[in-house]
């Protein structure tokens, strides 16, 4: 049921992001007094559609993108010269009459209001506050897993990230970022007993849609190494408390529950009792705890849970969010470009790639995480909407842009045959790229299915 509820919000969100771009275009091209013949969301036969004035007004049964058509003035009249409806002419050219600026502002108009719609999302998300756990502002590792790359690397738990490639990091936030390129290798600078030391991680290359392990087995310390709640009748029943700090497992150093429960998934029968050192109000104290053998999870447990995540909220007033409102907006901006540029030197592999089947989905999914963050996602979503459709391509925005330069330096238009066969070449690459992301994104979907279950 979640998966299906978050595929239908996931198709209201990605529809309303549509629905800001051609608005952009729609406004522009009626400020302009250009003839505005349909205001489409969505491609192939209407669902619904509606006339007011000169436009038509249409939903159309494919939900993926948008269009507004206007007047060709080339066809306003048959052969007989008797006028006809006007030809169809999507966002770029519409009347030739009109000056190449006001063609190019109508052009521009769509990517504009993406850019528009992503800074008012996140000046929103940063008003209203976002709650986020308190490890992600921390660049502090709490599990290295065993025969991991990072294990292989010389990480350690209680490891505090400096920079990764000289770049610095301050939260758990920036290094997934960092991370998030799947480059094969990155210099880390980690804190170590006060010491910066260098090392290298080397990502493994499985050829996965998604990679199994995009941190290569680094992990924030998300719990705090505080006994939370002691299952009745456990093994720790009677010798630890609620509140107890863990500080070491059998000598080990403890800096996070999670890296307690992982060393705890090594204890085999033959280890006899754990030795677990402990604080308690204050006072250090050694207990040993024989763990017992639980069938339902195979393997041996001595009955501990974790303290609640520490959460905060961080609000801004309208002026103060104007600041991070800009800088994150930049940083999606940016990350676009950085992504393309890896992309286009083989360094991040076109597997990364998604298309509508992934982002439907998990635009659903955010919703579920609260307001704040469906905000922050829908405008990452819309900045990528924006940038893409500035990139010359021809039946992109850019690429309409860029046929209105043409004819501004050759003084009149390339010819419509001359057009058309560009933009089949073009709409052939788009259609190929299109049907490999959505091979990548069907890839995907048992491990999406898996997150919304």
């Amino acid at each position: 049921m979640t998966f299906v509820l978050s595929i239908v919000i996931g198709l209201l969100v990605l529809s309303l992001l549509v629905f800001v771009h051609e608005l952009g275009h729609f406004i522009l091209a009626k400020a302009c007094k250009f003839k505005v013949l349909a205001f489409a969301i969505g491609f192939g036969k209407p669902l619904f559609k509606w006339t007011r004035g000169e436009t038509e007004y249409r939903i159309n049964a494919i939900p993926f993108g948008g269009y507004v058509a206007m007047a060709g003035s080339e066809t306003e009249v048959d052969e007989k010269g008797n006028p006809v409806k006007p030809k169809e002419d999507i966002v770029g050219a519409g009347d030739a009459s009109y000056p190449i600026w006001q063609r190019a502002l109508v052009a521009i108009a769509g990517p504009l209001a993406n850019f528009v719609f992503a800074i008012l999302a996140l000046w929103c998300a940063f008003i209203y506050g976002i709650e986020r756990p308190t490890f992600m502002d921390s660049s502090k590792i709490g599990i290295v897993m065993k025969n991991s790359p990072a294990d292989s690397a010389g990480f350690l738990a209680g490891d505090s990230v400096v920079a990764i490639n000289s770049e610095p990091v301050v939260s758990w936030e920036q290094l997934e970022l960092r991370l998030a390129h799947q480059l094969p290798s990155y210099d880390f600078t980690v804190l170590r007993g006060g010491e910066q030391i260098g090392l290298t991680l080397k990502l493994e290359r499985t050829g996965a849609r998604l990679p199994k392990n995009p941190t290569g087995g680094l992990h924030p310390a998300r719990y705090p190494p505080v006994v939370g709640r002691i299952m009745p009748k456990s093994s720790a029943e009677r010798i630890l408390e609620e509140g107890d700090t863990l500080v070491a497992i059998n000598g080990t150093a403890v800096n996070s529950f999670d890296q307690f429960a992982m060393l705890m998934r090594e204890y085999n029968a033959e280890s006899g009792p754990v030795s677990v050192d402990i604080k308690r109000r204050g006072a250090a104290m050694n207990v040993l705890v024989i763990p017992t053998y639980d069938s339902t999870q195979n393997r041996y447990l001595i009955g501990l849970e974790p303290a609640k995540e520490a959460m905060k909220t961080v609000r801004y007033g309208p002026v103060a969010a104007l600041g991070p409102t800009w800088s994150k907006t930049w940083e999606y901006t940016t990350m676009i470009f950085d992504v393309l540029g890896k992309l286009i030197s083989g360094e991040v592999s076109t597997k990364q790639l998604a298309g509508p089947l992934n982002i439907i989905p998990v635009s659903g999914f955010m919703a579920f995480q609260g307001l704040s963050n469906i905000l922050n996602f829908m405008a990452l979503i819309s900045v990528n909407l924006a940038v893409l459709n500035l990139l010359p391509l021809v039946i992109t925005d850019g690429g309409l842009l860029m046929f209105l330069l043409i004819e501004a330096i050759r003084k009149k238009p390339l010819s419509e045959e001359s057009q058309a066969a560009i933009n089949k070449v073009f709409l052939a690459l788009f259609i190929a790229l299109f049907l490999y992301v959505t091979f990548n994104d069907l890839q995907r979907m048992p491990d999406i299915f898996r997150w919304l279950k």
